[in-house]
C-alpha cells in the first residue's frame, strides 16, 4: 500500500534525481570516467522513459499515433538504451570507445527487427519478447564491464555502481517478465536508481583524483629520490635549504664534511648558522631575491666544530622541492684564492715597510670618509707626522736603523689610535693620520699623546744600545673646511710651524703665523726649488710640498 502511495509522486521524484545526476556528470567532465557514466545515465533515463511508457503508453496515442507506431517507439528506445549501455561496458572495462563498426551493425540490425515486429508481425508477445533480448544483452555486457571494474579497483563508488547495475538488473525483471504484478515496484526501483547514481559517481570522482594524487606523490618523490641520489653523489659541496625559515633540508657527504655537521643532523640548522659576516649575508639574500639566481658570490663561513672562518664561492638558484621554494647551492672553497688576493691587495694598498697605509689608498679611503662625516654633520682632523733629523739618524746609525724607527713609529701610532683611525705613510718619514669625528680640541690632544708615546719610545742599534726619536706633529681639522686638498695643505704649513718652532712638539694650523714663519718656504714654492738644495744640513723637507693632488 505504501509503494502505491509513492508511485503518486515518482515522476517527480525521478525528474528531481535526473537533475542531480546531470549536475553532477558536470562537474565531472574533464574526469577519465566522464564518458562511461554519461552513456550509463542516459541509458538509465531512457530506461525510465520504457518503464513508464509500459506502465503507461495513454501518451503516445495522444500524439495520434497508431499502435505500429508506438510499438516502434518503445522498441527503438529499448535498442538505443542497448547501445549506450554496450558503450559504457566498454568504457568501464578498459576505458576505451566500443568499436563503432561494431556498435553500428548490432544498430542497424536491432533497427530491422523493431521494424519488422513494428509493422509486420504485430504480435505484442513477439514485440515483449525482442525488449527483452536487447534489454538484458545490454544489461549483460554493462554488468560485465562494471564487474570487471570493480574487480580491478575495490573502492566506494565501484561498489555503488555495481549496485546500480543490479538495480537496473531487477527493474529489467520485473518490468519485462513480471510487470502485470510489479510495475510500481519497477518505477519505485527506477526512483531508487536515480538516488543512487549521484553517489556512486561522486565517489568514483573522489576515488578518481585520489589516485591521481597518489601517483603525483610517487611521480615527487622519485624526483625527490633522483634529487637527492644526485646530490649525495655529487663531488662538489652541495646543500639545499628552505627559503622560508631558512632551515635545512638536505646537504651531501662533501658539504657536511666542509660545514663540520652530520648528514642526519642537518634538520636542526639554518642556513645563517654558518655565516660569519650578517653584512655579506644581507647583500647575498637581495641579490637572490631581485635575480633568483648567484652565481660565484663569496662568502665568509665558519665550521660548527672549530669555528674556524674561511671561504666559500656560491652558486645560487631557487627550485620548487616539495612543493615549496628551496635554495639550491653548490660551494666551492676559495680560502686559498682569497688569501692570495689579499696579499696582493695589501701589497698595493700598503707600505711593504711599516704595514701603514700607502699614499694612494689614503687617497682613496679618505675622501669617503669624509662624505660620510658630511653626511652625518660630523667634524674630521688630519695629523701630520714627520720625524725629526731623520736624516741624521740614517747617517749616523744606518739605513736599517732607520727603517726600525719608521716601523716602531707606525705600530705607536696604530696602537694609539682607534680602529677607524687611518694612517698613511705618505713617504720617507712623513705620516698622515685622519681622524673620524674629531673637533680641533680633540685633534690638539691626540696628537699630544702620539708625540709624548713616541718620545719614550727607543730602538736598539746594532751594538744594543737605545736610540731615541722624536716627531713634530701638525694638526688641522674641518671645521673651516672639508676640501682635503686645502687640508693637506695647511696641516703640512702646520707640521713645518712646529719644525721651526723647536721641533718634538705638536702646532695647530694658524693662517698669521703661517705667514710669518713660513716667508721662505713659501718663495721655496714659487721658485719651485726644493728646500732641500738650500740648506742640506739646517732644513727638513715635506713630501706635501707643491702638492696639487685634487681629490674632492
Amino acid at each position: 500500500m505504501l509503494i502505491f502511495d509513492i508511485s503518486e509522486y515518482i515522476f517527480s521524484w525521478q525528474c528531481l534525481f535526473c537533475f542531480v545526476a546531470l549536475a553532477v556528470l558536470f562537474n565531472l567532465r574533464k574526469n577519465e570516467s566522464f564518458a562511461g557514466l554519461a552513456f550509463l545515465l542516459t541509458g538509465g533515463l531512457l530506461s525510465v522513459a520504457t518503464v513508464f511508457l509500459a506502465r503507461d503508453d495513454q501518451i503516445l496515442y495522444s500524439f495520434g499515433l497508431g499502435y505500429d507506431f508506438v510499438t516502434f517507439v518503445k522498441l527503438v528506445l529499448v535498442l538505443l538504451m542497448s547501445v549506450l549501455w554496450i558503450s559504457a561496458a566498454a568504457k568501464f572495462y578498459n576505458n576505451q570507445s566500443s568499436n563503432l563498426a561494431a556498435i553500428g551493425f548490432y544498430f542497424t540490425f536491432g533497427l530491422i527487427v523493431c521494424v519488422y515486429y513494428s509493422f509486420f508481425n504485430k504480435e505484442q508477445e513477439g514485440a515483449n519478447t525482442i525488449v527483452s533480448i536487447i534489454t538484458n544483452s545490454g544489461l549483460l555486457l554493462l554488468s560485465c564491464g562494471v564487474f570487471l571494474r570493480f574487480a580491478k579497483n575495490k573502492n566506494s563508488g565501484n561498489f555503488l555502481l555495481f549496485i546500480v547495475i543490479l538495480l537496473l538488473i531487477t527493474q529489467s525483471l520485473l518490468t519485462n517478465l513480471l510487470f502485470k504484478n510489479f510495475a510500481q515496484t519497477a518505477n519505485f526501483l527506477n526512483w531508487l536508481w536515480l538516488y543512487i547514481f549521484p553517489f556512486a559517481s561522486m565517489l568514483i570522482k573522489q576515488n578518481s583524483q585520489s589516485t591521481e594524487l597518489k601517483k603525483n606523490h610517487k611521480v615527487i618523490d622519485t624526483l625527490n629520490l633522483q634529487i637527492n641520489n644526485m646530490i649525495d653523489s655529487s663531488p662538489f659541496p652541495i646543500v639545499l635549504a628552505k627559503i622560508t625559515g631558512d632551515k635545512l633540508l638536505l646537504i651531501n657527504t662533501p658539504a657536511a664534511s666542509l660545514l663540520g655537521i652530520s648528514k642526519k643532523e642537518v634538520s636542526f640548522h639554518k642556513l645563517k648558522d654558518f655565516f660569519v659576516d650578517e653584512a655579506n649575508r644581507q647583500k647575498f639574500f637581495n641579490l637572490l631575491e631581485k635575480q633568483h639566481e648567484v652565481q660565484d658570490f663569496d662568502i665568509m663561513v665558519c665550521d660548527l666544530i672549530n669555528a674556524t672562518p674561511f671561504w666559500l664561492s656560491v652558486s645560487a638558484k631557487t627550485i620548487e622541492y616539495n612543493n615549496e621554494i628551496a635554495l639550491y647551492m653548490a660551494f666551492q672553497d676559495v680560502t686559498m684564492r682569497k688569501q692570495r688576493e689579499d696579499g696582493l691587495q695589501a701589497q698595493a694598498d700598503k707600505d711593504p715597510l711599516t704595514m701603514a697605509w700607502n699614499r694612494r689608498y689614503f687617497e682613496k679611503l679618505v675622501p669617503e670618509n669624509i662624505k660620510e662625516c658630511i653626511r652625518k654633520s660630523q667634524n674630521f682632523s688630519l695629523l701630520l707626522l714627520d720625524a725629526d733629523k731623520f736624516k741624521n739618524i740614517n747617517d749616523t746609525y744606518g739605513h736599517k736603523l732607520g727603517d726600525k724607527v719608521l716601523i716602531e713609529l707606525a705600530d705607536i701610532c696604530r696602537t694609539s689610535l682607534r680602529t677607524d683611525d687611518i694612517v698613511a705613510r705618505f713617504g720617507g718619514e712623513e705620516f698622515v693620520v685622519f681622524l673620524n669625528n674629531t673637533d680641533t680640541d680633540s685633534a690638539l690632544k691626540v696628537a699630544e699623546r702620539l708625540r709624548q708615546n713616541i718620545e719614550n719610545t727607543s730602538v736598539d742599534d746594532d751594538n744594543g744600545n737605545a736610540v731615541r726619536f722624536t716627531v713634530s706633529i701638525g694638526v688641522v681639522s674641518s671645521e673651516k673646511t672639508s676640501s682635503l686638498d686645502i687640508l693637506l695643505r695647511q696641516v703640512d704649513d702646520a707640521m713645518y710651524l712646529a719644525k721651526k718652532r723647536g721641533r718634538n712638539q705638536v702646532a695647530l694650523y694658524d693662517e698669521e703665523d703661517a705667514k710669518v714663519f713660513l716667508n721662505k718656504k713659501t718663495k721655496h714654492r714659487e721658485a719651485n726649488v726644493h728646500p732641500i738644495f738650500q740648506n742640506e744640513e739646517n732644513e727638513e723637507i715635506s713630501l706635501l710640498d707643491n702638492y696639487d693632488s685634487k681629490i674632492l
